[in-house]
């Protein structure tokens, strides 16, 4: 079976985690339609589950994670979020050394991300409609079972933070500027977004170049699209 196939989804829905805790996931869904439907359905699905924390972006998600490594057992993540999506969660999570398992949900046909979830590290994709099918893959992943096609945490880990993307080279804060001004976001925005002043973006936009060895800001986001074009994301 491939990864972008329909998972094997047979823990029963009753069952806890070794330890009886509550199985603790931080959920990532920037669009406000959503996000409450899925908290109710996914809590009457699984009576043990604990939202720890409810995210509206991807930058966010990355700084929640690698702040509070233990805090969560799992990571559900939306696939299309307002500033990062959420392949690039994955990768910088990974790249960045976190070993929380990551379950990626979207409405769109799951061909469309399917290939940038596994390049990503992630642990897992499935169609947000299916609350029992997700119900059951958190459940799996608690218990250190990615879905079929997907490699373990560590195992992604160990690929990414091993890989040659000129990406590599960026500190975080460097890459959310990057990722920022190649969405369009002026100096002022960025800053704003990031909580840091103009000054500050200014510097890491210097940085950035001297680590890509760039002289423009146009070929740095030529570097970042092709990147992103690893994940099947442009």
């Amino acid at each position: 079976m491939s990864a972008c196939d329909a998972t094997d989804v047979s823990s029963s829905s009753t069952d806890r985690s070794a330890d009886g805790a509550n199985l603790r996931v931080v959920l990532v869904e920037n669009d406000a339609l959503v996000r409450q439907p899925l908290r109710y359905l996914l809590g009457q699905a699984m009576p043990d589950l604990r939202i720890v924390e409810t995210l509206f972006g991807g930058l966010d998600a990355v700084q929640y994670c690698l702040r509070r490594p233990q805090s969560a057992d799992v990571l559900l993540t939306d696939m299309h979020l307002g500033d990062v999506d959420g392949p690039a969660v994955a990768w910088r999570l990974r790249h960045a050394g976190s070993l929380t398992p990551i379950l990626g949900i979207t409405s769109l046909p799951l061909s469309h991300y399917c290939n940038a979830a596994v390049a990503a590290g992630m642990q897992g994709l499935l169609p947000k409609s299916n609350i029992a099918q997700i119900a059951s893959a958190l459940r799996n992943l608690r218990q250190g079972r990615p879905c079929p096609g997907y490699e373990s945490p560590m195992m992604a880990a160990a690929r990414i933070r091993s890989s040659k993307s000129p990406m590599s080279v960026l500190t975080n804060a460097q890459t959310n500027v990057l990722e920022l001004i190649a969405a369009g976001y002026d100096l002022d925005e960025i800053a704003r977004r990031l909580h840091c002043s103009p000054a500050t973006v200014r510097k890491h936009r210097q940085n950035i170049f001297n680590r890509l060895n760039v002289s423009t800001i146009q070929e740095a986001i030529a570097q970042w699209t092709r990147f992103r074009q690893t994940f099947n994301l442009d």
